[in-house]
């Protein structure tokens, strides 16, 4: 009897082995983050939009020159001081207050949470927004 038993024993080892071996290889055919897709459009793309026809927009090219090639990155309010902060090109950053000139033409008037209002040198106003668009403001 002692025989059987010891046979039985070994079974019951070789088929839990066998588990342990399955679970193992369950483990391993989970996805990594490397080998799903990426999305098509880059997020971190520059500032430059197209339209479903493939022009580029020519409302943000045109009006680089009204920053002298800056961007709005961020913009900070408080009770008594609005603050507008702007990225330039080579990685610099400055910080403005409404009223205050960005250039010799262009001069930030009201400052608010998601967009900046600027003032080119013909009294033109424009909205600045943080995702590099600006357009013409109504007033």
């Amino acid at each position: 009897m002692n025989i059987n038993n010891k046979k039985i024993l070994i079974f019951l080892m070789t088929i839990m082995l066998c588990q342990f071996q399955m679970v193992s290889l369950k483990a391993d055919e989970h996805s990594s983050l490397d080998d799903e897709e990426l999305p098509a459009i880059d997020p971190f793309a520059g500032g430059v939009s197209t339209n479903q026809a493939g022009e580029t927009d020519t409302q943000v090219s045109s009006n680089n020159g009204l920053l002298n090639n800056m961007r709005l990155v961020g913009t900070i309010t408080a009770e008594n001081k609005q603050i507008a902060v702007f990225s330039a090109a080579d990685g610099g950053a400055y910080k403005y207050e409404e009223d205050q000139a960005i250039t010799d033409t262009t001069m930030i008037r009201n400052i608010y949470s998601d967009f900046v209002i600027v003032e080119d040198g013909e009294n033109n106003l424009f909205e600045v927004y943080m995702n590099n668009i600006i357009k013409p403001s109504d007033g």
